[in-house]
């Protein structure tokens, strides 16, 4: 169906263009009489129509959108949040908050941008040198990296810090050997390799030896295999660091199997806070990622990088702790 423009809401009204443009841009100084007013506001409701949103966006010299650039993630709890909290939090500051995922499209970002013309870019993931280049002919400002080991401190996502307090953690329960279970996958090697670069330097920085370090999937067979490296003589731990709750789960289960005591034997400690991970025996100590938190940071650098807020920055708050539970 053929979108509704200014000149059919003319036509139908039977008043001229320029007088549609004067009453759906709510001038009243222009001696239109409120009959032929909501005359044309009538009209225009009928046929659906929308102003451009170009149009707007050229005489305002704003369009009020923020891009959000995805990477290809799997699906996890703490991505959703972040998605949920940007769209609420910066629509609160009046912008919407549009959703692209980078890496599943073949749409070149410099294409996006004259479609869409956002008045700033968060990129979740790693903008490629071609997006940046775009960026800066276009001149839209923009966060890059969000999520990687390389991005801004202003949006307070330090996953190094989460290997960090999950070693600190587990030698203050009186652990002197540590395991960390990573996961055999590509796609979450931009959050598995700077944890568990955060849990060796704690390791150094505690004095102890660096953590004896097994690859799994989501599988109990995958789980036992990485169990029997952290059981066997020389790699024998007696606390374990996961990447995140689901191979906390499956460690949990491979442990009950071969009769590991946890936590007598072994301590765990998960990442995430699932809702399940409160629901296990023995329940899962844990990480919290407090998405609201780091949201809000993010929020605000984007508002003063749009000049759109009246104070300046805060200092990023703690945006993880620890959830004390049986397994540890």
């Amino acid at each position: 169906m053929k979108r509704a423009t200014s000149v059919d809401v003319a036509r139908e009204a039977g008043v001229s263009q320029t007088t549609v443009s004067f009453v759906l841009n709510g001038r009243s100084d222009m001696g239109i009489s409120e009959s032929t007013r909501s005359q044309v506001l009538s009209v225009a409701k009928r046929l659906g129509y929308v102003p451009s949103a170009s149009a707007r966006s050229l005489k305002r010299g704003r369009s009020n959108i923020v891009l959000c650039a995805l990477p290809t993630l799997p699906v996890a709890r703490a991505l959703e949040e972040l998605k949920e909290d940007l769209s609420l939090q910066l629509g609160e500051a009046g912008y919407a908050c549009v959703f692209v995922y980078s890496g599943a499209v073949t749409t070149p970002l410099a294409d996006l941008l004259q479609f869409l013309q956002p008045d700033a870019v968060l990129a979740v993931g790693d903008l490629t040198e071609a997006d940046r280049q775009a960026l800066g002919l276009s001149a839209v400002p923009f966060i890059d990296g969000i999520l990687s080991p390389r991005g801004p401190e202003a949006t307070a996502f330090r996953q190094e810090a989460i290997g960090d307090l999950q070693v600190t953690r587990l030698v203050a329960s009186g652990r002197d050997r540590i395991g960390y279970a990573g996961l055999s996958d590509p796609v979450e090697e931009r959050f598995y390799l700077p944890r568990l670069d955060g849990a060796r330097k704690a390791c150094e920085r505690l004095g102890i030896a660096p953590p004896v370090v097994a690859t799994l999937e989501y599988t109990r067979e995958s789980a036992q295999s990485a169990l029997a490296v952290w059981t066997a003589g020389d790699t024998r731990v007696n606390g374990i660091a996961a990447f995140n709750d689901l191979a906390a789960l499956a460690i949990l289960a491979a442990c009950r199997v071969a009769g590991v005591r946890v936590p007598g034997d072994v301590a765990l400690i998960g990442v995430d806070d699932l809702e399940l991970a409160a629901l296990t025996s023995p329940a899962l100590s844990t990480i919290r990622i407090d998405v609201a938190a780091a949201t809000a940071t993010i929020v605000a650098a984007t508002l003063d990088l749009l000049g759109a807020s009246s104070a300046p920055p805060e200092q990023p708050p703690s945006t993880i702790r620890f959830v004390q539970r049986e397994s540890s």
